[in-house]
């Protein structure tokens, strides 16, 4: 009976620590990183030398979060728990903006802020923006005012609103995609509008 009643105990040891050790063991780490990515795949060849200066472009305060953020209603936000920014989100959107411009410009001189100001450049493009986020059903907002300098003069040449709204199935790899397509519409409306006053500005020249 003594045998049997250590052989029990034994046992009974054994799946506690098995259990014990499957509580303490390593679990899973559910977080994912995303990131914006460019998605022009044409330019206007018209404009490949001009130079741009793009900068600053300002986004607000609340999307300095590592953690995506989804806006659940018109006055709260919610941050993810396992959905994160691979890098700061105002670097990244800076980056997809000017790679996005390169492309549909033509041109491979698109500067970040601050520029050496011993560089010419044509046009200066400052954006700012007022929302960029996810809703609950997974869409996706880009709202921003934006204005384009002369390059010389510095002189206010164009200024309008802007305000892309892309849907998108469920996930944020979804959302990502949005915001990325919300933000090539952007590009696109900043390359037209530079492109048209550059026609502008050469048929001035020609008169």
């Amino acid at each position: 009976m003594r045998r049997r009643g250590w052989a029990n105990w034994l046992a009974t040891g054994a799946i506690a620590m098995a259990a014990g050790c499957s509580i303490l063991s390593p679990r899973p780490d559910p977080t994912k990183f995303y990131v914006l990515t460019a998605t022009s795949t044409g330019g206007a060849a018209a404009a490949s030398n001009l130079v741009i200066g793009l900068g600053p472009v300002k986004l607000p305060a609340y999307l300095e979060h590592a953690e995506v953020i989804t806006r659940v209603a018109p006055n709260r936000l919610d941050l993810s728990s396992t959905d994160r920014w691979a890098e700061p989100l105002d670097d990244n959107f800076r980056r997809v903006l000017a790679a996005d411009l390169t492309t549909l410009i033509g041109t491979d001189q698109v500067l970040p802020f601050p520029w050496d100001l011993s560089t010419k450049v044509d046009y200066k493009i400052e954006v700012n923006v007022e929302r960029f986020e996810r809703d609950s059903s997974g869409g996706a907002q880009l709202i921003a005012n934006w204005i384009i300098r002369d390059g010389h003069s510095d002189r206010v040449l164009l200024t309008r609103p802007a305000d892309f709204t892309e849907s998108a199935g469920s996930g944020m790899e979804n959302s990502a995609a949005s915001l990325s397509a919300d933000l090539n519409d952007l590009s696109k409306q900043l390359a037209t509008a530079v492109v048209d006053l550059n026609q502008q500005r050469r048929l001035r020249a020609a008169n």
